[in-house]
């Protein structure tokens, strides 16, 4: 029997504008090594055991990470010195799809699935599977973690029966984003490996009674923040506490108040950092859950590095949350929620009970778990 053909495509742009609170990484001529890791760790839970023919773009797209693994991979053109560009990855999906592989990994965010469905074309039933390495992540082709996409990309290679699902490729607006406006957009579907363990959920929208829900909870702890250090992340639930402090906060970031006033808007892991060794012990951080996916940390707020949560440590966590999401995330996924910092230590020190507010005297008790 012929050894399996795998696809691999990483996009080192991919997560790079993430600590300098930068919603995104298309426009950045800026790369890093935030994708090859997250590729690495995938790869890590992926090859033991497994007979694979690589195939891959070149260099940092690829190449260089199967490489320092020890395989010799079909390298598919030639590395440039320039940073990659969309076109580079959609060329490479293109290329790919005529070869007949077994299954395409792709390292990234929701970006890079949109490009790699363009490349796929009339292609699309190619079995593509997204690494997570983004910013944003809100499509449904990506494993919960890096490690989740590696263990469900060899349970597919393994199976028999190979269960595919169409799953949606979504993405916003970047300039949009990066002006307080949301604009989510469906670009089509990947035909992905589905297991509910490893496979990221599809985002729900908010539920009718959310926005007055949220307001009713964030009136509820205006007192509790007008004294103190406080973090406030992204979102729409965590957008009701700053619109009830009256703050020019983002919709999309994490803002520092301190005593009730507005101290850094769209705060960077640089700032976060200056400031929590400056306070130290004294910073609470108030975050919520995306909805349908569960994670809390990992998703959407990267500016909360690993480094970040260290020093803040698990004790200043308290997670606000609709009683609709709340009750959607307990049928969905069993009342647990995730984080995913890039760090098995900091995952670890944040792992367990964590307590949810869902309303003015209304609390939960949910337990938060490495993804």
């Amino acid at each position: 029997m012929s050894a399996q053909r795998i696809g691999l495509i990483i996009n080192p742009m991919a997560g790079a504008g993430g600590v300098l609170a930068r919603h995104g990484s298309d426009g950045l001529a800026l790369a890093s090594t935030w994708s090859a890791e997250r590729a690495l760790v995938a790869l890590g839970c992926l090859l033991e055991g497994q007979s694979l023919q690589w195939v891959c773009g070149p260099g940092a797209m690829g190449e260089e990470v199967l490489r320092s693994k020890g395989l010799q991979p079909q390298v598919l053109g030639l590395a440039t010195a320039g940073p990659s560009r969309a076109e580079d990855t959609k060329d490479l999906a293109g290329q790919m799809a005529a070869l007949g592989l077994d299954l395409l990994l792709f390292a990234g965010g929701d970006g890079t699935a949109r490009d790699v469905l363009a490349g796929l074309g009339d292609m699309a039933e190619l079995p593509v599977l997204g690494i997570p390495a983004g910013v944003k992540m809100q499509s449904a082709c990506f494993g919960v973690s890096p490690a989740a996409a590696g263990r469900l990309a060899a349970s597919f290679l393994n199976s028999a029966a190979r269960p595919l699902e169409l799953r949606e490729v979504m993405d916003m607006d970047e300039e949009a984003l990066r002006g307080g406006q949301v604009l989510p957009r469906l670009f089509g579907y990947l035909a992905s490996p589905v297991d509910p363990r490893w496979l990221q959920g599809r985002k729900t929208r908010g539920q009718p009674g959310d926005a007055q829900a949220a307001a009713a909870l964030a009136q509820s702890l205006r007192s509790e923040l007008a004294f103190g250090v406080h973090l406030i992340g992204p979102g729409s639930t965590t957008w009701a506490l700053k619109q009830a402090l009256q703050l020019d906060g983002s919709l999309i970031g994490l803002d520092v108040v301190v005593d009730g006033q507005l101290w850094l808007r769209d705060a960077n892991e640089a700032q976060l950092l200056e400031l929590l060794n400056a306070m130290p012990g004294r910073a609470r951080l108030w975050l919520t859950a995306i909805g349908g996916q569960g994670h809390v940390i990992g998703r959407g707020n990267a500016t909360l590095s690993a480094r970040v949560l260290r020093t803040l440590g698990p004790q200043a966590l308290t997670v606000l949350m609709t009683p609709a999401k709340l009750q959607s995330l307990t049928v969905s996924l069993g009342g647990i929620l995730r984080v995913d910092s890039a760090c098995a230590e900091v995952d670890a020190m944040f792992s367990g009970p964590v307590q949810v507010l869902t309303g003015p005297r209304d609390r939960a008790v949910l337990r938060l778990v490495a993804a």
